[in-house]
């Protein structure tokens, strides 16, 4: 790339020398894991080119607070997800062992988000910031970056190349769950899926179809329809409509175990058995799972345990550590209980099924 002069922007500049984003920020940062060679070489081309990182990294770096935040965007999940209640206990307890307080706001958009980060960091409140849900396309990382603030997420985009982030394989979980009802018997495999431009929702549909192919399944036969929001409503008003198709899934597969407890009534609501008429296969191995009748068969991601590694993730990254060094990947585990099983009935005899109890 040409060198050019004027206003650049940290990509600009890492672009033009042929290095990461990270690395030219972390060697005009101060911090010591960059060489001293290429220390020289960056600081020469700042000079050059004129390049002067952002000053809200700048001010940040003036002196630690001893605290981090963390921006939730409120609906992505709701507020009272109980995934996000165990996930931010597990930060809370990480920060606590090290003395370090959590700051937790709010946002109404992930773009709302960036200019609560902006605002933080200006009033130097925090060191460094937790994301949660990230989007395939994510400007609070874009922002972060290009501001050389630290940061660690708890998933990726679509580029996750030289962040810190922490992550479970939900590609591998929802081709493991369409195989494990495909191997039981079931040709009529339905998707609750969440919200696309969500990461996570991307790889879980991924998986999904994956496994469809996998298993021969035709794409009428397998459904996909997206929950407005991560909630019981949503997924009892989507298994409604499933159940009433003229072929409907003796299966469905649902993003989030919320909206697995909403199919759970819609399958009820018909006078029909979960595990034996219907199965339905959640994913996030929330306790209640294990308490409602019959018990979910789900995938545990451990979001305690997450949060509590991220935290770690993020200490590291402030104390000096590359981000580029901090990237995790988990498998998440099948909790196989008794909401799953072979099909009692064939997807034309659920249909029938179904209308005769909902004329009834």
């Amino acid at each position: 790339m040409a060198l050019k002069k004027g206003k650049l922007t940290l990509k600009e500049f890492s672009e033009t020398l042929g290095l990461s984003k990270s690395t030219v920020s972390r060697a005009l940062g101060g911090y010591s894991d960059v060489s001293a060679k290429t220390r020289a070489k960056i600081e020469t081309a700042a000079r050059d080119l004129g390049y002067a990182p952002d000053p809200l990294a700048r001010g940040l770096k003036r002196g630690r607070v001893e605290s981090v935040g963390i921006v939730i965007v409120r609906g992505t999940p709701a507020l009272y997800d109980p995934f996000l209640s165990e996930f931010l206990d597990g930060v809370s307890r990480s920060l606590n062992a090290r003395n370090r307080d959590l700051l937790v706001s709010t946002a109404g958009s992930t773009q709302e988000a960036v200019d609560v980060y902006r605002r933080l960091i200006e009033a130097r409140k925090v060191d460094g910031f937790i994301l949660s849900r990230t989007e395939t396309h994510d400007p609070r990382i874009e922002f972060l970056r290009e501001a050389g603030v630290p940061f660690v997420a708890h998933g990726r985009t679509d580029a996750p190349d030289d962040y810190a982030w922490f992550d479970i394989d939900n590609e591998a979980a929802f081709f493991e769950a369409v195989k494990l009802a495909a191997q039981q018997g079931h040709r009529n495999i339905a998707h609750i899926a969440a919200p696309p431009h969500m990461n996570f929702a991307r790889l879980r549909l991924k998986g999904f179809l994956r496994g469809i192919t996998a298993a021969g399944i035709a794409s009428a036969a397998a459904p996909v329809h997206t929950a407005p929001s991560l909630d019981i409503e949503s997924g009892e008003e989507i298994a409604r409509r499933l159940l009433q198709l003229p072929d409907p899934p003796t299966t469905i597969v649902c993003a989030v175990d919320l909206l697995a407890v909403g199919a759970y009534t819609a399958v009820k609501s018909f006078g029909l058995s979960v595990g034996r008429d219907v199965t339905i296969i959640g994913y996030d191995g929330l306790p209640f799972g294990g308490y409602i009748e019959p018990q979910l068969t789900t995938f545990d991601q451990s979001g305690g345990d997450h949060g509590a590694q991220v935290a770690d993730m993020l200490l590291d990254v402030i104390e000096g550590a590359d981000p580029a060094t901090r990237q995790v990947m988990k498998q998440a585990k099948l909790l196989k209980r008794a909401s799953d099983g072979p099909p009692a009935l064939t997807s034309r005899d659920l249909a029938r099924l179904v209308a005769g109890n909902a004329a009834s």
